[in-house]
């Protein structure tokens, strides 16, 4: 059995982070196993900077990650992968516990000696496999309670719905989402008018006269965008690629104010568009306290990491949340086949959004009701 455990987490930070913490070293330490937290994610596996950690001082109801985090690509940094090697036997770590979005979970491949357990946590929701009768990993840690506060963001009992009737307004919600429409789907949840996500390119002339058409009828709209939705010609609405990480993604920001002072001007002559406005609630949609799935999955996965390495586990294994027989349970997946993370990246496709309606589809809201709350949708003299 492994007496001594690493853990870290990197990339954007979600609720649920300090409570999957909080479970492995609980579980870790009533099994007689010490768990070195490694500060600032991989950048503090390459440079040595760890603590050991003691349940006592972590509360798994406050949000964001006590390890902190960063972003960083092993394949951009100089003998990467050795140094992490090295530096985990010397202080003898028999075993890793990663934590984070697609990115940080492709470093763990450059590691495929090293007994680990990768636990996905983004709101982006992207890392996972739909097959046609399956979901591997139903759903990604931060996912459930980001998608709840998209949904009641754009609701009319709790969100923007209330002042866009009132005012007869146009809203324009900017969401997370670089290259994966599921945080901007669950709003669906919420009912907003319009989703555009960045699977399928807008063909914006048709998306103005749908635009024009209903706000005729009902004399306000909410538009969920993602921040990496594109045009038609596959252009990015709103992306600076001056500011390039080391994976290679452009800085994304700004799509929703772009495309409401777009639609501000091309709609000018059909309506008054002086109340066409934007939203970005940005970093709100990761922030605060985990809502109630989102902590019992974090308990139970990161329980459910330290009885994977007390079974002496051997080889790196994605663990997810699979839903079985009504309820969320761990399962763990086999990665060592695994060349590139792109194999578990998952995008959302036609069986789960309609591109013509520009909304969920109906299995796509069967989809999203196992784990986010549905709204009420009320016709307010609509």
């Amino acid at each position: 059995m492994k007496s001594r455990i690493g853990i870290l987490t990197g990339g954007g930070d979600v609720q649920p982070l300090n409570a999957v913490i909080r479970a492995v070293v609980e579980t870790a330490n009533r099994n007689n196993i010490e768990v070195v937290g490694y500060a600032y994610g991989w950048q503090g596996l390459l440079e040595n900077k760890f603590t050991i950690l003691n349940d006592h001082i972590i509360d798994p109801l406050l949000g964001g990650t006590i390890l902190k985090s960063s972003r960083v690509n092993l394949a951009k940094v100089e003998y990467g992968a050795e140094r992490v090697i090295k530096n985990l036997a010397e202080q003898k770590v028999d075993g890793l516990i990663v934590i984070g979005g697609e990115d940080t979970l492709s470093n763990a491949l450059y590691l495929k000696n090293i007994p680990q357990v990768l636990i996905s946590k983004t709101i982006d929701n992207d890392v996972g496999i739909i097959n046609t009768d399956s979901v591997v990993n139903y759903f990604t840690l931060g996912y459930p309670s980001a998608g709840e506060k998209i949904s009641s963001f754009v609701s009319i009992n709790e969100g923007l719905r209330t002042t866009a009737y009132s005012h007869e307004r146009i809203i324009v919600v900017e969401s997370m989402g670089m290259h994966a429409g599921w945080l901007a789907l669950s709003s669906a949840m919420g009912h907003p008018d319009f989703i555009i996500i960045p699977e399928f390119p807008l063909d914006y002339k048709v998306f103005l006269e749908m635009v024009s058409e209903k706000y005729h009828r009902q004399k306000n709209i909410i538009i969920v965008l993602a921040e990496g939705a594109r045009w038609a010609d596959g252009s990015y609405i709103s992306a600076d690629h001056n500011e390039v990480d080391s994976f290679g993604h452009p800085r994304f920001k700004g799509a929703a104010n772009l495309l409401a002072d777009k639609m501000k001007k091309d709609l000018a002559n059909k309506f008054d568009t002086r109340n066409v406005n934007s939203v970005n609630p940005s970093y709100l949609y990761r922030s605060g306290k985990p809502n109630e799935l989102d902590l019992f999955a974090a308990s139970e996965l990161g329980r459910e990491a330290i009885g994977l390495f007390k079974a002496n586990l051997d080889k790196p294994v994605f663990l997810t949340m699979k839903y079985l027989n009504n309820k969320f349970v761990p399962e763990s997946y086999p990665i060592i086949d695994v060349l590139n993370i792109e194999e578990l990246h998952r995008f959302v496709t036609d069986r789960f959004y309609d591109h013509r309606l520009l909304t969920a589809t109906d299995e796509g809201m069967k989809y999203l009701g196992k784990i986010i709350r549905e709204l009420p949708k009320v016709c307010y003299g609509l």
